[in-house]
């Protein structure tokens, strides 16, 4: 069954294959099943090709994300993930953002806790790129933007 997706994902060059929910369910139980019953060596290897062709998947669709198609599917909001990762990249490389040493200006949209410290909501921060990519993806924060 992953090699038929991996099959459809390749024959479609202009966009990402629907993949349900229902389907990817379906495969997860198969092989969930095929781990707890077997053990022994040749099932140990039939999950390693299971795992390759599942990364080969993954490969396949972050590069139509990458090359700008709209991503669908069970696995949609993983790979938007790219998107917003793509975004603050360009934003962070082209000077969008203002810096200081490598860090990037934030205002914070919520309240949270970054370590042992309470961020209120409109605290000005500035973290480092790591860090503005997983808090910008929750939407605690926002970059603060150069103005032209």
């Amino acid at each position: 069954m992953l090699d038929e997706l991996v099959s459809n994902e390749l024959k479609r060059d202009n966009e990402i294959t629907e993949i349900s929910k229902d389907t990817i369910e379906k495969l997860i139980q198969a092989l969930l099943r095929l781990r707890r019953k077997y053990s022994d060596e040749l099932h140990k290897e039939e999950l390693k090709i299971y795992e390759e062709l599942a990364e080969s998947l993954l490969e396949l669709r972050l590069e139509k994300v990458i090359e700008g198609f709209e991503p669908k599917g069970f696995d949609k909001d993983v790979l938007s993930l790219v998107n917003v990762m793509k975004k603050v990249y360009i934003d962070y490389v082209t000077g969008k953002y203002h810096t200081y040493k490598g860090k990037v200006l934030c205002l914070s949209n919520t309240k949270f806790n970054l370590g042992d410290t309470v961020v209120e909501q409109g605290d000005v921060i500035i973290l480092p790129l790591n860090k503005v990519l997983a808090l910008i993806t929750t939407n605690y924060i926002t970059p603060v933007e150069v103005r032209e």
